[in-house]
């Protein structure tokens, strides 16, 4: 049975770390909570669905559906990429340099990334979720191959 939890809506700061507590909030048909837990600690799986959540922890956020270079945008026109911190890490390189057969190619990487805020999000311990939005220049700064290794996770979310 699914308990609901009053949301818990946060003004919108930067390099500020949220917490935020989803357990026994889930359901899909049949299967158990704690399976559900473990697909969305992938972040293919839980990317969509964290996308619509953060407009409703952030309301100033209005969500851009579709393949576009931003998935948030804010009324005074700013830009957000989510991006999720998994067991591997963080990588905030553009979509279209990630996986097999492509290269990352710094130029465009660090032109996306001065134009956007990232809304990092740790689902390493989902249900268990933290979130820290950084501006893209100083990420890049901070990370100038647009990767946060696994071992930089409490360096990032502090």
């Amino acid at each position: 049975m699914n308990k609901r939890k009053e949301t818990k809506v946060m003004k919108l700061e930067l390099n500020k770390t949220y917490e935020y507590d989803l357990t026994g909030t889930m359901s899909f048909g049949d299967i158990k909570q704690e399976r559900l837990y473990e697909f969305f600690k992938d972040g293919r799986n839980a990317s969509f669905m964290l996308e619509e959540q953060l407009t409703h922890w952030f309301p100033e956020l209005t969500r851009v559906e579709g393949n576009k270079d931003h998935d948030h945008i804010s009324e005074n026109g700013v830009k957000y990429d989510a991006k999720n911190f998994t067991k591997h890490g963080l990588n905030f390189m553009p979509s279209n340099q990630i996986g097999a057969g492509r290269k990352f190619d710094s130029v465009v990487a660090y032109q996306k990334a001065n134009k956007l805020v990232y809304i990092c999000c740790d689902i390493v311990d989902f249900p268990k979720v933290k979130v820290i939005f950084k501006d893209g220049k100083d990420l890049v700064k901070s990370y100038p191959n647009c990767k946060v290794s696994k071992n930089k996770r409490e360096l990032l979310f502090g």
